[in-house]
């Protein structure tokens, strides 16, 4: 089938994304956050490091838990925001209309794509149906698999405020973190 199949005819494994980034439930609020800015993404699927598909957390799931009240709870555990519902996610090999209507009933932008094993395998979005309703080039797969993040991000705080170092005052072009 090509881009001028109707839309409804195609299957879900011939619209979706499959060159994922995902995230493992152990990282922080904080890292999800920072992967989805720096990756310019609005769904970050959550995999076991068995990879096995838990959820997914979306900015919409991070702007409305997120929690100012210091550095303490930005680094609570993805774990967190995963719904205790079952997941909604659908088969590769299953019709548009069926993702389409799980996406209407959990009133989300986005379905889950996943074997018969419940491994992850992409993740439709509502984007991948505009574009393949605009007749825009159908997602390629990347050799390279997805995987959890590899790295970690810590904010680095100062021991002590200015204020209370009257030294960093006087020379200010002096840093006030000690290294460790």
């Amino acid at each position: 089938m090509n881009a001028r199949t109707p839309l409804e005819a195609r299957t879900v494994a011939q619209v979706m994304t499959t060159d994922l980034l995902t995230i493992t439930p152990e990282e922080s609020v904080l890292m999800a956050w920072e992967l989805m800015c720096q990756a310019r993404i609005h769904h970050l699927p959550v995999v076991s490091a068995e990879g096995s598909f838990m959820g997914v957390v979306d900015a919409q799931i991070l702007m409305a838990t997120w929690e100012s009240a210091g550095p303490g709870r930005a680094r609570r555990p993805v774990r967190d925001l995963l719904p205790g519902s079952p997941l909604l996610a659908v088969l590769a090999d299953d019709p548009i209309p069926t993702a389409a209507r799980a996406m209407l009933s959990a009133n989300t932008d986005y379905v889950a794509v996943i074997d018969d094993d419940r491994t992850l395998i992409g993740l439709l979005t509502a984007h991948d149906l505009i574009n393949a309703l605009a007749g825009g080039p159908t997602p390629q797969p990347h050799p390279r698999p997805s995987m959890p993040s590899l790295y970690r991000m810590e904010p680095v705080l100062p021991k002590h405020r200015p204020a209370e170092r009257p030294e960093a005052m006087a020379h200010p072009s002096r840093t006030v973190i000690s290294p460790d």
